[in-house]
């Protein structure tokens, strides 16, 4: 009798340990520095104008409240892409309510009988009691194997962990949530593990642009650009400038920047009754301006060329969205 009682103290935790194991080494898959969540979903029944509808439908079904949205879509090369934005809740009670923001972005690839999907661009807002600002943290810097998990890979850190758990729950949820509007078979019934040296899946080679020079400023290529001076820019001053025309506004958001089909893309919030929205047409080249705080708009330190891609309304504003070209940093 004392055995079995000895036994059965042991159960919840070999049943903890059990369902740890999904969340430990492994579990979050990076892939050339970044994570990136990946499914491909088999649909032989479906061709590629069937999957891009479902899917489409799916993701403006599911990704339509505030922060989230079909940002773009393509139907004659079966490209979609959503920008999400979610409460991950860690533990509720009466008195008490732990949860960070998620945003983060969906890249579909259609085509026949099949399509991938990459759930990454993985960031977190989180507030703390004891100071104003939220806590803010990159997906590469806090949830992969070096920052969420222990020396030896057995456990999940307190903190760190907490987000690793809710991220990758939320990832199998939204990726089958995808296979299930197809009806369709995973091909991959986990998380596709980490690889190195390549690019993420069906991301076709970014193609090398050289880059012009500009008078006071260092040239960089798009995606050659510190991460550390990127971070730097949602506290700057923006402009946006027509090439074309030279028209200007001051009145517009920056929304950020990251990698949609193999390009380096920027996302700014603009009024439509915008001088400068209006002259930008489909295809066309425009510039952003950042001027650091407490410097005048017309002295920026960085410049990035942009060739408008697509654009999605947000009430009165819209999203603009543009392949990043050329950039320069003073």
């Amino acid at each position: 009798m004392k055995q079995l009682l000895f036994a059965l103290l042991f159960i919840p935790a070999l049943l903890f340990a059990q369902e740890d194991q999904h969340y430990l080494a492994g579990a979050v898959p990076v892939v050339e520095g970044k994570v990136v969540f990946t499914r491909e979903i088999n649909a032989p029944s479906f061709s590629k104008a069937q999957i891009y509808q479902q899917l489409l439908k799916w993701g403006q079904d599911n990704f339509s409240k505030k922060g989230s949205r079909v940002a773009y879509q393509n139907e004659e090369k079966g490209e979609i892409a959503i920008i999400g934005e979610e409460y991950l809740v860690f533990s509720s009670t009466a008195l008490s309510l732990d949860r960070t923001i998620m945003k983060y972005r969906i890249i579909i690839e259609c085509k026949e009988q099949a399509c991938t999907l990459q759930l990454a661009g993985i960031r977190y807002e989180y507030n703390v009691s004891y100071q104003k600002d939220p806590e803010k943290y990159l997906a590469e810097e806090w949830i992969t194997d070096e920052y969420a998990l222990n020396k030896s890979k057995t456990k999940l850190n307190r903190i760190s962990g907490k987000f690793r758990k809710a991220t990758i729950d939320f990832a199998d949820k939204t990726l089958n949530s995808a296979a299930s509007a197809l009806g369709a078979q995973l091909l991959t019934a986990a998380p596709v593990e980490p690889v190195k040296n390549v690019e993420p899946v069906s991301a076709p080679q970014q193609e090398t642009r050289p880059v012009a020079p500009m008078e006071g400023f260092v040239a960089f290529q798009a995606d050659k650009v510190p991460s550390t001076i990127l971070q730097m820019l949602p506290d700057n001053a923006l402009q946006v400038k027509t090439v074309n025309g030279n028209t200007t506004d001051a009145n517009v958001e920056w929304k950020g920047i990251g990698n949609m089909f193999g390009k380096t893309i920027s996302t700014i919030s603009i009024s439509k009754d915008s001088p400068a929205y209006k002259a930008i047409g489909n295809n066309d080249v425009y510039r952003l301006s950042f001027s650091k705080p407490g410097t005048s708009a017309d002295a920026p330190w960085i410049i990035m060329e942009c060739r408008k891609q697509g654009e999605t309304s947000e009430g009165q504003q819209t999203m603009l969205i543009g392949e990043v070209t050329n950039i320069w940093i003073k």
